[in-house]
């Protein structure tokens, strides 16, 4: 035995180190096992090697021994409470520390197809962007000026890329369109002339020489004198006038076809030469058109 260590009874004596407990001595030298410090340990004498503080004290009584022993002791306290707040149940280790890996799926990249471009030049924007989808492609209008909402009102000019050309499907076409000119207005229907108000001779006339229109040909002297003449109609002069001023301006008369329509009528009777058919078109007792209308006339009929 050597100073620190004082040869005592075996037993149970108060620890100086830990207060509250008590260490047990088994005559030879101090043990590691403690207990908390029953009712009788003050009436117990204290070994003085233990009292002492300047003595210096045994390897498991040293601060460096005793604090880590105290600090598991204490870790060994809380995990106690956590297993009891825990329902008791712990799982092992080994479990808790697995971790599932899963694999990533493999992939294959596959290369977009390669697509020609339609042709969308002069379609309705609405028409371009049916072929373009149908083709596997993206789009995307492009207007100087506006905003593509109508598709049936805008026009493609171009595509970017062009038309024919390849891209991958999925890519995007930018269309490139202009908004369509509003169409004219329809021009309006020419209205008729306002019927003047006619006598019922005025009103006579006028059926009368459109029926002879209608018969052969007549120039504007001879369907007077057919409406005047008391071997024709016997209208009144100003009735006759009356009737081929209203049908001029109604646009129910051409006078150089009408002098056309005669000329064949007389080539239909006989033959004639051009001098002699146009003696027969002039003459005051023939035709009675003038000279401009006679050779319209004669051209027509080849002569």
């Amino acid at each position: 035995m050597n100073d620190n260590n004082p040869t005592y009874a075996a037993g149970w004596y108060a620890d100086v180190n830990a207060p509250g407990t008590e260490r047990y001595y088994d005559g030879a030298a101090w043990t590691e096992h403690s207990r908390p410090a029953s009712a009788h340990a003050a009436a117990e004498p204290t070994p003085v090697a233990v009292q002492n503080s300047s003595a210096k004290a045994p390897w498991f009584k040293r601060k460096a021994i005793v604090i880590p022993v105290g600090v598991l002791a204490g870790l060994i306290v809380l995990g106690s409470i956590g297993s009891a707040m825990g329902g008791g149940k712990r799982e092992p280790v080994e479990a808790a520390e697995k971790e599932v890996v899963v694999a990533a799926p493999v992939t294959e990249e596959v290369a977009a197809a390669e697509v020609s471009v339609p042709e969308t030049t002069g379609l309705t924007a609405k028409e371009a962007a049916a072929l373009i989808e149908n083709a596997g492609l993206e789009f995307e209008f492009s207007a100087d000026k506006g905003v593509v909402i109508d598709r049936d009102n805008w026009t493609v000019l171009s595509t970017t890329p062009a038309s024919g050309t390849t891209a991958k499907a999925g890519d995007t076409i930018v269309v490139n369109v202009e908004k369509k000119a509003a169409a004219a207005a329809p021009a309006p229907a020419p209205a008729e002339p306002a019927k003047p108000s006619m006598t019922t001779a005025q009103s006579s006339a006028v059926r009368s020489a459109e029926s002879y229109l209608k018969f052969k040909g007549f120039s504007r002297a001879g369907l007077t004198e057919q409406l005047t003449s008391e071997y024709g109609e016997g209208f009144a002069a100003e009735d006759a006038e009356f009737a081929i001023a209203y049908i001029e301006s109604a646009g129910k008369v051409d006078w150089n076809e009408q002098a056309v329509k005669s000329a064949k009528s007389y080539l239909d009777f006989k033959g004639f030469s051009r001098d002699g058919l146009f003696d027969q078109l002039t003459s005051e007792y023939g035709e009675k058109f003038t000279a401009d209308q006679a050779n319209f006339a004669l051209s027509a009929v080849g002569l």
